[in-house]
This record gives C-alpha cells, sequence and structure tokens, in this order.
C-alpha cells in the first residue's frame, strides 16, 4: 500500500505547530504540492539541491534547539547522501522530525522512455532501516492514514529524534506553480527567523560597512 502525496502533506500541514520550521526539498512536486498547503508560509526553507536536506535540517534544529524542525525530503535524495542519517542519529536531537516522501522513483528528475526510474527502495532498500542503524533513535515506515496519524500525533504529541518514512504513491496534484524561486526563498526564511526569533542572521558585507563608516558615504 501506498499514501497519496498530496493528501497526507496536506495532513501534515494541518498539525504543524505554530513555531515549527521546516526545511523542504524544492525539487518536484513536493515542494509545489506543499506550498499549495501551506500558501507559502515563510516558515519553510526550499533547498534546491539533492542530498543535502536532512543534514540542513540537523543544523537548524542544533541552531534552535527550542523550536520543532519538520524535514521534508524525497527517497532519491535521502539515497544520494546516507552520511547525513549517520550525522541525525549522532546528534539525535529531540526537536528534529524527518518525513521522507518514499514514492520508490526518481519522478521529478529521471524519466526516461519507460517513465521514471526506479530508486533502490522498490527493490530492497529500507530507509527506515538504514536510518536505525545509523543510530536515528527512532524511524518507521508507514503506508496506511492510521499509521500516519499515529506518527503525526507522536511527532507533535511528544519531544524525540524520529525519521518516518511515507510510502508515497508517484504521480502529482494539480496544483499551481510556486510563485518563489531559492533566491527569494532563502531571504524570505531567514528573515522570519530572524522576526520570530528576535535576532540578527543576515549582516551587510565587509565592503559594504566600510563604505557605509567613510565621511559623507552618501554624498
Amino acid at each position: 500500500m501506498a499514501l497519496d502525496r498530496y493528501e497526507w502533506l496536506g495532513k501534515l500541514a494541518a498539525v504543524l505547530p505554530d513555531d515549527a520550521l521546516v526545511m523542504s526539498t524544492y525539487i518536484g512536486a513536493v515542494g509545489f504540492e506543499w506550498a499549495h498547503h501551506t500558501n507559502e508560509h515563510p516558515r519553510s526553507a526550499m533547498l534546491g539541491q539533492m542530498g543535502d536536506v536532512i543534514g540542513m535540517a540537523v543544523g537548524l534544529a542544533v541552531a534552535l534547539p527550542h523550536r520543532k524542525v519538520v524535514c521534508l525530503d524525497g527517497d532519491g535524495s535521502v539515497l544520494m547522501e546516507l552520511g547525513q542519517l549517520v550525522v541525525m542519529g549522532q546528534e539525535a536531537l529531540d526537536n528534529l522530525v524527518v518525513f521522507v516522501v518514499d514514492n520508490a522513483s526518481y519522478e521529478s528528475i529521471g524519466s526516461g522512455p519507460k517513465g521514471p526510474r526506479p530508486t533502490a527502495t522498490a527493490g530492497t532498500a529500507d530507509l527506515a532501516g538504514l536510518a536505525r542503524a545509523a543510530g536515528v533513535p527512532y524511524a518507521a515506515t508507514v503506508d496506511t492514514m492510521d499509521q500516519l496519524q499515529h506518527e503525526l500525533d507522536s511527532a507533535f504529541g511528544d519531544s524525540g529524534c524520529r525519521f518516518i518514512n511515507v510510502r508515497t504513491e508517484p504521480g502529482h496534484a494539480k496544483v499551481p506553480p510556486r510563485q518563489s524561486d531559492g533566491f527569494e526563498d532563502k531571504y524570505r526564511f531567514v528573515r522570519y527567523v530572524e522576526k520570530t526569533e528576535g535576532i540578527r542572521i543576515l549582516h551587510l558585507a565587509q565592503q559594504d560597512r566600510q563604505l557605509m563608516a567613510r565621511p559623507n558615504a552618501l554624498d
């Protein structure tokens, strides 16, 4: 069995805590469908590279241990850099929850004459098993809505480092394309964190600070 991605992402979006931050893959339908469910909320950082989403989420969770960090990644992206699971297991951060959209295929980037090429999870690879072997305290695979609901209740009702692999049907919902790109996403997300945390992350470049410090710099 497998779940409809648009449907289960909607369930996740509906129970996301108000102060949670999200690291999501930008690639493919995951980013489009998540943006549609969340109305492009600035709490979500969209990453356009495969193989780094979990690692970035770990870093964010380390930096902000008082906030829940949710990671959305794809099976192909996780498989590209399994070392991220080792770091996730070593850190074992109580405020980090990873959800993997496992559709067993390279649906967004790997289509050929016969359709999307399969990932290793179409065969014997078990991402939750790999996560457990890497030291992640809790890892599970779900393929029913009841199982997903149980994991959502646990993820946001308790603390704990969790890796949830969601078996997902291939295909995508007919949602509008996103209205921003990676550059805008970065600044929008960082400014949101700055505002909600009351901190400064982005600063003027050194040459700009030097320029502004000169007498009559704006003349």
